[in-house]
């Protein structure tokens, strides 16, 4: 049970780990494009190659500590796949979210209440529904 718990929670921090690293090297492609342009300074590019330093630091020691066979294991891949699930799920509630305020807003569902609408307004369709406090 606890040798289960320690390899998802190795793969938890593998898997974020990666994503700080993926997050890293684009900032760096974004960054490094913008130096070229002149369109942004050094720190962007310096952090970004701090951070992805960092992440590919903390994931090769944790893969040096590691046992080879936990590697292998169920708990640590499902640790590894926890963080992509995390993410998908909070992008989807956003994404649900934004359809519901524009099929609000494309269909007029809107007009009834959401607090801009009684304002001296031009255009309630102007107006994004703002929710109540």
């Amino acid at each position: 049970m606890v040798d289960g718990g320690i390899s998802f929670g190795a793969g938890l921090l593998i898997g974020g780990f990666g994503l700080m690293l993926a997050w890293g090297l684009l900032w760096l492609v974004v960054g490094s494009i913008g130096l070229a342009r002149q369109t942004c300074g050094w720190p962007i590019v310096l952090s970004s190659i701090s951070s992805s330093a960092i992440a590919l630091g903390s994931m090769s020691g944790l893969v040096w500590w590691m046992e080879p066979a936990r590697t292998g294991s169920l708990a640590f891949q499902a640790g590894l796949g926890a963080i992509p699930v995390l993410l998908v799920g909070a992008a989807f509630g956003r994404f649900v979210e934004g359809s519901r305020m524009m099929l609000h807003q494309l269909l007029g569902l809107h007009q009834g209440g959401c607090g801009n609408c009684h304002q001296q307004q031009p255009s309630c369709q102007d107006m994004p529904c703002q929710p109540k406090p």
